[in-house]
């Protein structure tokens, strides 16, 4: 399984990927800041998840979202599922992330509970 993770808080970043390694030890994790440097990986690497931040050096995660989903459209690659991380939850953050394109939205700190959640319902399952 191969995970992005987007957020310019790198230290929220390596967090979040330290719960996704401990849930799927064999996972691929990528953590990009910048959303140039994002877009490039996610469309070199097809991730099977990608977790984006709320907002991304300036750039709404949402909007982020739309175009990250037009560098993973190609049929030939695999279909990336895309999760929303908002600072806090709330109705109006939720419909803009899934209008986007989000299959899922979680509150920030992401907790281990969150990320097995977040990779059942995006990658299919990681039960041992």
């Amino acid at each position: 399984m191969r995970v992005v993770i987007v957020d310019p808080d790198l230290k929220a970043g390596r967090k979040l990927a330290a719960s996704v390694e401990q849930l799927v030890p064999s996972a691929d994790v990528l953590l990009y800041a910048a959303p140039d440097e994002a877009l490039a990986g996610i469309g070199t690497h097809s991730p099977d998840v990608a977790f984006v931040a709320a907002t991304v050096d300036g750039l709404a995660g949402p909007e982020f979202l739309v175009k990250a989903r037009a560098v993973t459209e190609d049929p030939q690659k695999r279909q990336t599922k895309y999760v929303g991380v908002v600072d806090a939850p709330s109705a109006d953050a939720s419909i803009a992330w899934i209008s986007a394109g989000a299959k899922l939205v979680v509150a920030k700190p992401v907790d281990v509970l969150g990320v097995r959640n977040a990779l059942r319902h995006a990658a299919g399952g990681i039960d041992p």
